[in-house]
């Protein structure tokens, strides 16, 4: 009996392997699915258990090596964009990505009040954080101090507070440019001193 218990369980943990193994996609982890990851082409969620979908984008390829990891986003109205990204901070995209058009040409957003790149039309623009728009997900927990969020498909917003994207950067060697920033891919840079309303 003791051996048939031992072997039922093996044979659970591999299922659990084979279906869980490791995402690249734009969304982020349930947390009550912490340390649990999918299958390429697969999205964690949880709806009472943790589960794996699929990507709404499984049917197109990523050929660009610069651009290797699919990814997807829907907009406030819930329209599901995909696309290929350079990747995904810690493993986990969110919220929406630096466009490849804009991105490609060296366009930046490093204004706190307009720290969103988008392309509207043909135009790349600097837009305000959906969340501080919304008034939502204050970031004040040193070790969870980026605010990042994601649309779901229904165009719903969810803002959370993600851990720092490099904790090891440092702005130490100008005055002029003394505070860590990132972008929204998590891309670090020196930033200017806050502005009062800031402080």
């Amino acid at each position: 009996m003791a051996s048939f218990n031992r072997f039922a369980a093996a044979v659970q943990a591999g299922i659990v392997l084979c279906i869980i193994t490791a995402v690249l996609a734009g969304t982020r982890q349930p947390e009550e699915c912490a340390g649990l990851t999918c299958s390429e082409n697969r999205i964690l969620r949880y709806n009472g258990t943790c589960h794996c979908e699929l990507n709404p984008c499984h049917q197109r390829h990523c050929t660009d090596p610069n651009f290797p990891i699919l990814d997807f986003e829907y907009d406030h109205v819930g329209t599901l964009n995909c696309f290929c990204t350079k990747s995904c901070p810690h493993s986990l995209c969110g919220g929406q990505r630096k466009p490849v058009e804009c991105a490609s040409k060296g366009f930046s957003c490093p204004s706190d009040e307009h720290p969103i790149l988008m392309l509207e039309g043909d135009q790349c623009v600097c837009k305000s954080h959906p969340c501080q728009v919304a008034r939502r997900a204050r970031c004040d927990n040193p070790s969870l101090p980026w605010n990042d969020y994601h649309y779901e498909a229904d165009g719903s917003l969810d803002c959370f507070c993600r851990q720092h994207p490099c904790p090891n950067f440092a702005c130490n060697a100008t005055s002029a440019t003394p505070r860590v920033k990132w972008d929204q891919e998590g891309n670090c840079f020196c930033a200017p001193p806050a502005n009062k309303e800031e402080l």
